[in-house]
């Protein structure tokens, strides 16, 4: 917090040294570009945001009347304000685009109850590797499509892959056979592969680590929400009368046009850094570079670097993440891509019962991902923006392995499928328990470290510029 305070300090020393007046808090000028590039390397206690400042006093001018703040109050007050900002202008927009990804890509679920099998005359095998062929194309486009987002506005290509992929969701209407059911959901999982790990990184240019976690989990929620409402929809569209499309026609064209909707509003509305952000003061955007550029330990404006790029592969921490991503993603996509077909082999239901059934386990799974909702920490933005998509990109081997797991001749029980899904659940929970054991240790162990120690592992893995989070000074928040 001091040197958040100092920076604003500084800039009111110019309007002073000017005009002669006196302090206010109310009347900061600050300039309107800040590049801040501390580094992580470089933090001290004294960097510390919540560290209180006691010493500093402040003076606001309120109704005609002086008032005496300490700078911690004032940038509580500040921050406040600050987060309210940011949480208006990006989580509703973030989470809406989140939620059309999921939609666009499992309602294929719910259109094959809709009769896609049947008119496009796909056996039990051609249906399964339709789901798989999604996946193929997110993992090989996931790693391009995030260095892309790294060097491009976020604003531009996130509009861009959205706009790409709500046309090619609309189009699903007007496929006849396999082959067109296969180009088509390749191209979708090609599209839609940078958007879940370039908004991460998106999201972590804007919040702290200790904020992260609560709207991560927040935004994440919605890939739940994402099955209730394509739920609801699918029972809704099963209830229109149409003489020219079928009901799995109309899913896909009435779900896949809000996606192109809102690829134009991101295009208009989101913004591409604190720095581009217009709805943000000259104080609260210096104060959010300065906050961000502390916790991240780089700067915003830092070069995109090939090395970090490479060091993100020579972590082992990138693997053991992968691992944990794909026994994950094996049975939420799994359950994602068959519930409706499980359910509907688990009684004599209608279509639109099955269909309206399909709600209930969606909303539970939302209301829970919001109470345990926790996030992983990324260091270096370039290391960060690229971590963040080669895990996903290898976790998501994980979504074309649950499009095999579940298969006809296993109804109505589906004992295979389950216990493959249980049992991925149960390695992932042992992994994370491991690794939340190593990182207590690893922070420990950094605790005693003597400086030249620390230097020592500086130089052992390239410089500041690459190590990340294996910075010394670096924590884990566990």
């Amino acid at each position: 917090m001091k040197n958040c305070l100092d920076h604003v300090e500084n800039g009111q020393n110019i309007v002073d040294k000017k005009q002669q007046n006196s302090f206010s808090v109310s009347t900061i000028f600050l300039p309107d570009e800040v590049e801040l590039t501390t580094h992580q390397a470089n933090r001290t206690p004294e960097h510390d945001w919540n560290k209180t400042m006691s010493s500093t006093v402040a003076n606001r001018e309120d109704h005609g009347t002086t008032e005496t703040w300490s700078d911690d109050k004032v940038m509580q007050e500040t921050e406040k304000i600050l987060k309210r900002k940011l949480d208006f202008h990006l989580l509703p927009l973030l989470s809406i685009t989140y939620l059309l990804s999921y939609l666009d890509r499992s309602n294929i679920a719910n259109a094959k109850l809709g009769g896609l099998a049947e008119d496009t005359h796909l056996t039990s095998e051609q249906y399964q590797w339709s789901l798989s062929i999604f996946f193929f194309g997110y993992v090989f486009f996931e790693v391009p499509s995030n260095i892309i987002l790294r060097r491009w506005r976020p604003s531009r290509w996130i509009g861009l892959i959205m706009l790409a992929w709500g046309t090619v969701a609309v189009s699903l209407a007007a496929v006849k056979n396999f082959a067109g059911l296969l180009v088509c959901r390749f191209l979708l999982g090609t599209f839609e592969a940078g958007l879940f790990p370039g908004l991460i990184y998106f999201m972590s240019l804007w919040y702290p680590r200790k904020e992260q976690a609560i709207r991560l989990g927040f935004f994440w929620s919605f890939s739940a929400l994402a099955g209730a409402f394509g739920g609801l929809l699918a029972f809704g569209i099963g209830h229109i009368k149409s003489s020219t499309l079928s009901a799995w026609q109309l899913i896909f064209i009435i779900e896949g046009i809000p996606t192109i909707v809102v690829a134009i509003c991101c295009f208009f509305f989101l913004p591409d850094s604190p720095e581009r952000a217009r709805f943000l003061s000259n104080k609260e955007r210096e104060i959010e570079i300065c906050r961000i550029s502390q916790d991240a330990g780089a700067s915003i404006n830092h070069s995109f670097s090939w090395s970090q790029v490479w060091s993100v592969f020579t972590d082992w921490k990138t693997y053991i993440y992968s691992i944990i991503y794909i026994t994950g993603t094996i049975p939420l996509q799994a359950v994602t891509l068959f519930l409706p077909s499980i359910i509907k082999g688990m009684g004599k239901w209608t279509i639109v019962q099955t269909q309206l059934m399909t709600i209930p386990p969606y909303i539970c799974a939302f209301i829970a991902i919001i109470i345990v909702s926790r996030s992983s920490d990324y260091a270096s933005l370039t290391r960060r923006a690229v971590a963040s998509a080669v895990i996903v990109s290898f976790g998501t081997i994980g979504g074309a392995i649950s499009g095999q797991i579940y298969q006809d001749k296993q109804k109505p029980r589906y004992f295979l499928g389950n216990t493959i899904a249980f049992g991925c659940v149960a390695l992932q929970t042992i992994l994370i328990i491991i690794l939340r054991f190593i990182f207590i240790y690893i922070n420990r162990r950094r605790q005693i470290l003597n400086d030249d120690q620390k230097q020592q592992q500086i130089k052992r893995y390239g410089g500041s510029e690459l190590i990340g989070d294996r910075h010394p000074e670096f924590r884990y928040t566990l």
